[in-house]
């Protein structure tokens, strides 16, 4: 059985810009696609229907976005489950954001036939999706300067819906 994460990724140019804040905070560019994870499915999936499945719900995720063109305005970077760097959003945008993911959980069960859904934490009324930036245990001067850089509340359309399978 496979997982899935579900997400939506930055364009390709504000991809860059993210990077931009990175360096000038003092870290190094990255190649990975930054993003807004909004649901995450655990081991449900046979992997005979993963790629089907996975197909149909980026689809129909990308034609809601498509109608309200999502944004990610960014709230302050904090330190989440003891390992990773992430944007958290403004609270205006974490409602938008927090309506797509409920809108997920809704089109997860009806596509699978009530077969699959998001796991517990993905499917929480308090689960704000956040922009993971980072992977580290530790923080250092990098991080106080890029709290610095992002208190002007940058902001990302969410443009291009895609999903991972995980073993």
């Amino acid at each position: 059985m496979l997982s899935l994460a579900i997400k939506v990724n930055v364009s390709r140019e504000d991809q860059e810009t993210v990077n931009s804040l990175m360096e000038k905070a003092g870290y190094v560019h990255q190649k990975r696609k930054y993003h807004c994870t909004f649901g995450f499915i655990e081991k449900l999936i046979p992997k005979e229907e993963a790629k089907a499945f996975g197909q149909e719900i980026v689809k129909l995720l990308q034609e809601h976005i498509s109608l309200f063109s999502p944004l990610y305005e960014v709230e302050t970077a904090a330190h989440l489950f003891g390992h990773v760097i992430a944007f958290l959003p403004t609270p205006t945008s974490a409602r938008q954001l927090h309506e797509i993911n409920q809108w997920l959980l809704q089109k997860v069960k009806e596509v699978s036939k009530g077969r699959f859904q998001l796991n517990e934490k993905t499917k929480s009324l308090s689960y704000v999706p956040h922009m993971t930036i980072w992977r580290t245990r530790h923080l250092d001067a990098r991080f106080e300067r890029l709290q610095g850089l992002v208190e002007n509340h940058p902001t990302f359309p969410l443009s291009e819906a895609a999903c991972v399978f995980f073993e």
